[in-house]
């Protein structure tokens, strides 16, 4: 069922000399902004989403304050949601669903690599375009990735067409985008590893031979100029070349500490990237092997 559109809001009530009270520049500006957001049903979803993965409560007067609405607005939303089973409804508000959240929104790990690798997931979720069919493997670059892409106010779906279509093979990544309903979420099938979450085996493959993408983000444990992007698994391997393979784009995600390093299974030699997004100080080497092979750097 489609929501109606809130209540037309009042009109400000007039000043003394008989004219309307205006407000001022900004606060006008403010307002705009407020109003052009709450007037989609997918942005309100997408802030009341955004807000209980970090309350985990929220009550109908404070959204409806936030993004100047109506009360009953708020609530059929809630309704809605909670048919969707994003949410659960309490007396004057909603609560989230655990299960929903907790695999989505918790890192697993803190480290003095985090700063580098959110200013990489800042610059690669900045070359997602509307519209596009994107795709993911695991790792925890490639989920900070596309917590900020399906996460972008310019991300709505019109018409019935998705804003933005993911195509997830790992766990973590296929919840986070699936909250979003402006965001087509599809799940390759296989057998879940247990700490990266990424789905493998034939299966999983066998599902991505049907599918095509526009962008592929590439997460990497390794960057080496020999031995190209490597991770600790074969059977994640072999799942992401085929992602690759299917895609127009192919974009690299690292930091400076895994250049030179090798790990296990190869995912892919460097010059099959369209784009190497870094953060940290690149090696002339490495920069050298980049320009021969015509892919674009991105220093972050």
């Amino acid at each position: 069922m489609t929501p109606r559109p809130p209540a037309p809001e009042q009109q400000p009530p007039a000043s003394a000399g008989g004219g309307q009270a205006q407000p001022s520049a900004p606060a006008e500006r403010s307002e705009g902004v407020q109003r052009a957001a709450a007037t989609s049903r997918s942005a309100r979803w997408d802030h009341v989403l955004t807000r209980l993965a970090t309350t985990k409560r929220l009550s109908v007067a404070e959204v409806a304050e936030q993004l100047a609405v109506s009360e009953s607005t708020v609530r059929r939303d809630f309704v809605e949601m909670e048919r969707a089973q994003l949410a659960r409804r309490t007396h004057g508000g909603i609560v989230a669903v655990d299960v929903a959240y907790s695999l989505a929104t918790v890192p697993r790990t803190a480290d003095e690599g985090s700063a580098q690798r959110e200013r990489v997931a800042d610059r690669a979720a900045a070359l997602v375009e509307p519209g596009q069919i994107i795709g993911f493997n695991g790792g925890r670059t490639t989920t900070s990735v596309a917590r900020r892409a399906v996460a972008r106010p310019d991300i709505d779906s019109r018409d019935g067409t998705p804003g933005l279509t993911v195509v997830c093979a790992a766990l973590n990544i296929a919840s986070e985008a699936v909250l979003r309903p402006s965001v087509r979420t599809v799940v390759l099938g296989g057998v879940a590893e247990p700490y990266s979450f990424e789905l493998t085996g034939p299966l999983a493959t066998a599902t991505m031979r049907d599918l095509w993408l526009d962008t592929m983000f590439v997460g990497t444990v390794g960057l080496d100029i020999s031995a190209g992007l490597t991770c600790n698994s074969d059977a994640e391997a072999g799942v992401t070349r085929t992602m690759i393979g299917h895609s127009r784009r192919v974009v690299g995600l690292a930091t400076a500490d895994k250049i030179g390093h090798r790990a296990l299974a190869g995912i892919c030699p460097i010059s099959v990237l369209t784009d190497l997004i870094i953060a940290g100080p690149v090696t002339p080497e490495l920069r050298a092997h980049l320009e021969e092979s015509s892919v674009r750097l991105h220093e972050v």
